[in-house]
């Protein structure tokens, strides 16, 4: 971070410490705000129906990056799932079409012949649509008759963070566009968000596109730096060491089938209920629905490490690498000068309780309305 950007965040908090309000009272709403690269009942649609279907959360608004899919990819699916499960009062707004410093795309071909064959590409594996009405191929749950907003998703995020001073929590569940942009464009509003959880990250262990990095995060690193050397009051982050350590199993599926018909049961038999007839031992990662899962239940993280987390945005083989300072003989994480400039003390997550996580999980995705 730049000085002047360091003195532009001091500045900003100063300023807006005459409008902190006081801690809601439990009986409150807690504001939320979905940030994803959303798909089809994936990882991200359930994070969102485990947040919506939680009593005391308020989900302000749907923000659509790209990342796993295309925007406009993304924007078609968030719509159609919030038909389908009845919950159109959840506004879905239209984000930035491509990371910070543009389409990588034209010359992932390049990158893979110098550093090697990059495992997941997602959205940069296929065109980019036109609209999120004219996409590729049909939605298998059709497409949307809803609209999205008007309002550009970056300047929902700040309009909805000046609107709920002190109480939204975002969740970056893709790469982080959309938020990098939003404090880019209007930095008052660092010290107004409540937290941030993230899906990204590969802390101590090898990414999944690149052997240096995490998908959302190699996707747009430049974001996700910005964003990570913000001073928020808390960030979160759950990364793929503990992610991709959580399956979800023919067993978790049976127990959701087996509950009484809602909506989303009904999604899950549709969509779900072929793979695990046709392979019995498949299993998945539930990647984003941990971010859900700790915000709502904290008792569920079973294993907490505070970090200073950095990221590599030099373009080159290790272009979005993780990077997690801890404590050593010679720096403490009570002396943040210890670290480069800039990094910020983050929490994050290595381990879950397995049981406590699945039995919220399916309790959501079952609960009736």
């Amino acid at each position: 971070m730049t000085q002047s950007l360091s003195t532009l965040w001091r500045l900003a908090a100063t300023a807006l410490l005459a409008l902190a309000v006081a801690t809601p009272s439990a009986n409150a709403q807690q504001p939320v705000i979905v940030d994803a690269d959303m798909g089809v009942l994936n990882d991200d649609a359930a994070a969102l129906f485990m947040l919506m279907n939680t009593p005391g959360v308020e989900v302000l608004g749907v923000t659509i990056v790209p990342g796993n899919t295309w925007m406009e990819q993304g924007t078609a699916y968030a719509l159609r799932q919030l038909e389908l499960v009845g919950r159109t009062d959840i506004p879905v707004f239209m984000g930035v079409r491509e990371p910070l410093m543009g389409s990588r795309q034209p010359w992932l071909e390049a990158e893979e012949r110098l550093w090697g064959k990059s495992e997941y590409l997602g959205a940069y594996s296929r065109p980019r649509p036109e609209s999120y009405l004219t996409l590729a191929t049909e939605p298998p749950i059709g497409y949307p008759t809803t609209k999205p907003s008007s309002e550009h998703a970056v300047d929902f995020i700040v309009r909805a963070v000046k609107a709920h001073p002190n109480q939204v929590t975002i969740f970056a569940l893709g790469p982080a566009t959309n938020l990098a942009l939003a404090i880019r464009k209007n930095p008052e509003i660092v010290p107004l968000v409540k937290a941030v959880y993230y899906m990204g990250g590969a802390i101590d262990v090898p990414g999944n596109t690149t052997p240096a990095a995490e998908f959302n995060w190699w996707f747009d690193p430049e974001s996700v730096r910005i964003t990570l050397r913000a001073p928020f009051r808390e960030q979160v982050i759950v990364p793929n060491d503990i992610a991709e350590r959580v399956y979800y199993t023919k067993a978790e599926y049976d127990r959701i089938a087996a509950a009484p018909e809602t909506a989303i049961t009904k999604l899950y038999k549709q969509l779900h209920g072929p793979r695990f007839a046709k392979s019995p031992d498949a299993r998945s990662f539930v990647w984003d629905a941990l971010t859900s899962a700790i915000f709502l239940q904290p008792a569920i993280a079973t294993k907490i490490e505070e970090r200073f987390i950095d990221i590599d945005v030099a373009y080159g083989p290790n272009y979005g690498r993780s990077i997690g300072y801890h404590p050593s003989r010679r720096r403490s994480l009570d002396a943040p000068a210890d670290f480069p400039a800039g990094t910020q003390k983050v929490k994050v997550l290595m381990d879950v309780d397995r049981t406590a996580f699945w039995n919220l999980y399916v309790d959501l995705m079952t609960k009736r309305r």
